[in-house]
């Protein structure tokens, strides 16, 4: 029986940013649990389950898209909540890594078609999440930050009684020379 995996492609939050999101994370309220620094990632393409036949295609592509762009600065600008109406239940960091972001994310969605998730690209980073029996009050603090990015991620997603962990697949530096 072929089983599938869960796969995405992601930019890497850099340790001394974690570091400060964890730092964050401990002032928030007790009803929002703050993201695992060892999780913290942007999402470029979900494809959620792919046949392992499917692996070398989907590297393939991260490569052909790596080869397009060279390293481009992001930067966390302010903090939301979704849904944007009613009870939040994700505090996240809103990121802006302008054109370069946007192209390498569309480049991998465009690329790898039906297999990855094909809602609108909203860059974010996930800081926490509502949990326990008190409703959540809305968490909309400052937070700052911003990195070169030089390279993105595939990752495979693994679910278990503990939790979600994401395991480095690959790994696809941005070559393209500098205009």
């Amino acid at each position: 029986m072929n089983q599938t995996i869960r796969l995405f492609f992601a930019v890497e939050v850099p340790e001394e940013t974690r570091n400060e999101i964890a730092k964050f994370g401990e002032t928030l309220d007790r009803c929002w649990k703050p993201s695992r620094p060892g999780q913290l990632h942007i999402t470029l393409s979900f494809m959620g389950t792919v046949a392992p036949d499917d692996l070398a295609k989907v590297i393939q592509i991260g490569e052909e898209a790596a080869q397009k762009l060279s390293g481009f600065p992001v930067s966390i600008s302010d903090t939301a909540v979704f849904p944007e109406t009613g009870e939040p239940r994700v505090l996240y960091a809103q990121i802006d890594g302008g054109r370069p972001l946007l192209d390498l994310a569309g480049a991998l969605r465009q690329q790898l078609a039906d297999m990855a998730d094909q809602k609108k690209i909203k860059p974010h980073l996930t800081l926490a999440r509502s949990h326990g029996n008190r409703p959540a009050r809305k968490v909309l603090r400052k937070f700052k930050g911003s990195w070169q990015v030089t390279d993105f991620v595939l990752f495979k997603s693994v679910l278990s009684p503990d939790g979600i962990t994401h395991e480095p697949l690959q790994r696809f530096k941005l070559t393209a020379p500098v205009l």
